[in-house]
């Protein structure tokens, strides 16, 4: 089973999330967006030391200014992303810091969270991210961060239930319909349903090599079943029956993929 990276993770949502929200503490949202931007920038081009040097200092001329202690959090955060075994430390403490400083503040918890499941401390992950649904019950990533929590400690339904939330909150979050599919095919055997949301990922995000394996999986799956049903070897409600029969199962051609590569989340 393949796993996004918790960088691939982080860097999209983080992003994503202050686009869409009220401004935290005293900057405006655009203000800090920039500010994210700006730190993600540093990471890319190797000057994220600059940028936490910058945040360091700000942070000790404003030491109450939760936003500053926030920033620094994810500079640092991002200065440890290649690091094998990194533990976020630094990150942590100037993000605690900024939550005693705030505990409104949006995403504070979001990436505290993040840095909890980072470490495979699961459970903290979970309550970071509930925290966060708490101060922000209408922002789809914070479900699709607590049911990738859930995944982790291998609690399937849990997981299941949150990536519907999301959808229900913003149907835009391509990587929930994947990680709902992956969960309908692997560990629900609904390979109806794995197909459905492996297809609307796709209608998001067509080029995504991930989900065109994934809807392959789905594809010989449902394929076999179909095999199985006309030898006799299974039965179905009827409504299923008919479905199958009509689906046309055509599985995706997908550049450079061989057997090799996997799926499903």
């Amino acid at each position: 089973m393949h796993i996004r990276s918790f960088k691939t993770i982080f860097v999209f949502t983080c992003i994503l999330a202050l686009c869409a929200s009220a401004c935290l503490g005293a900057m405006t949202t655009d203000e800090l967006k920039d500010r994210v931007i700006e730190i993600e920038e540093a990471y890319l081009d190797g000057s994220v030391d600059q940028v936490i040097t910058k945040y360091d200092r700000l942070s000790e001329d404003n030491p109450d200014d939760a936003d500053y202690r926030y920033l620094l959090g994810i500079a640092y955060l991002y200065s440890e992303f290649d690091l094998e075994g990194a533990t976020f430390d630094a990150a942590f403490d100037e993000l605690f810091r900024a939550k005693e400083l705030n505990p409104t503040m949006k995403h504070v918890n979001y990436t505290l969270g993040y840095i909890y499941w980072a470490r495979g401390e699961f459970e903290s992950a979970i309550e970071a991210y509930r925290a966060e649904i708490e101060l922000d019950p209408e922002d789809g990533w914070n479900y699709f961060n607590l049911g990738q929590a859930y995944e982790s400690l291998k609690e399937w339904d849990k997981a299941r239930s949150q990536y519907i939330l999301a959808i229900d909150k913003d149907p835009a979050i391509a990587d929930a319909y994947n990680n709902l599919g992956a969960i309908e095919l692997n560990w629900r055997g609904d390979y109806f349903s794995a197909l459905e949301a492996f297809e609307k990922a796709l209608a998001l995000r067509p080029e995504e090599k991930l989900y065109m394996i994934n809807y392959n999986e789905a594809v010989k799956k449902l394929k076999s079943l179909r095999d199985s049903l006309d030898q006799g070897e299974v039965t179905l409600p009827s409504d299923q029956v008919e479905k199958l029969k009509d689906m046309e199962l055509e599985e995706l051609e997908i550049e450079g993929y061989t057997d090799a590569d996997e799926g499903t989340e």
